[in-house]
């Protein structure tokens, strides 16, 4: 299940090795890169909604190579061979090593995949968060809240350490939250290219303090949150009045869970948005 993907080449681009693709991209204004960010709220919340109808087992996500990492890698397997990290994109594995891209040159400034050009990669922490914080959160009790979930139908042989129903979900909301979140990329080349010489500047002098004020917009955030509160809400009060049995601090569940979920993903995107300048000018 996937509901949004962001990529900022054609299609018919992706297939092309990373030296061999030299076409020119303009960088979307903020106003549009905003629009594509709101596309992401409903299906994260929606998700979120759905994994905390189901039973927390805390054997999937402990252990050296707990069931989770062994079922995203299984995923992600599949998604390399159906082309979504290909060069260009602005998807990145969590169990796979990311995509060398192209250098930009005084001649074509953005080149295809030019957000595969900087190495950091938000993944490991938006995992942290998603372990140490989120899953805590998520329904303790030994019975989904939403039957039709269940794992009992999944497997032809029941198996503790290997709940479809549940790392389905998890998987999917973590590919959104990265895919999310790594758009923060083109927020900072947007925001680069709208003020190229204090920005410029500031790399030069590796001021990562600097360049996350710089970067900052607090007006922005608390659109979001808000936004993402608001979803929250509708979408809790659609499982209710559907009749869905839920407990009555569903939907408080739920918004915490968002307002966490996004304050997280504001805070890792502008890591990205930081590191991904700190590297702009290489």
């Amino acid at each position: 299940m996937r509901f949004t993907a962001v990529a900022v080449v054609a299609t018919s681009v992706l297939a092309v090795s990373a030296h061999e693709s030299q076409a020119f991209f303009g960088v979307p204004a903020l106003t549009h890169i905003r629009d594509i960010l709101a596309q992401f709220e409903a299906p994260i919340v929606s998700t979120l909604v759905q994994r905390f109808a189901l039973p927390v087992k805390p054997q999937l996500y402990q252990g050296h190579n707990p069931p989770l990492q062994a079922y995203l890698g299984a995923r992600e397997l599949d998604a390399i061979l159906h082309g979504r990290y290909n060069y260009g994109t602005l998807e990145y594995p969590f169990t796979f090593s990311t995509i060398a891209a192209d250098r930009a040159t005084s001649q074509n400034t953005f080149p295809a995949g030019r957000f595969h050009q900087d190495s950091f990669v938000g993944n490991p922490n938006l995992i942290a968060f998603y372990i140490q914080t989120l899953v805590p959160s998520m329904n303790s009790s030994t019975t989904p809240y939403f039957y039709h979930l269940s794992n009992s139908t999944q497997q032809t042989v029941p198996d503790p350490n290997r709940e479809d129903g549940a790392l389905s979900l998890d998987v999917t909301l973590l590919q959104l939250l990265s895919n999310r979140a790594h758009v923060g990329k083109i927020v900072a080349e947007a925001k680069f290219t709208g003020d190229p010489v204090t920005y410029t500047k500031l790399i030069k002098a590796r001021n990562a303090d600097s360049i996350r004020m710089l970067l900052a917009n607090t007006t922005q955030e608390a659109s979001v949150l808000a936004q993402a509160d608001t979803a929250a809400i509708q979408l809790s009060n659609a499982w209710i009045a559907s009749g869905a049995l839920v407990p009555s601090t569903f939907q408080d569940t739920i918004r915490t869970a968002a307002m966490k979920t996004f304050r997280n993903l504001i805070d890792i995107t502008t890591e990205i948005e930081v590191q991904y300048l700190l590297e702009r000018l290489h």
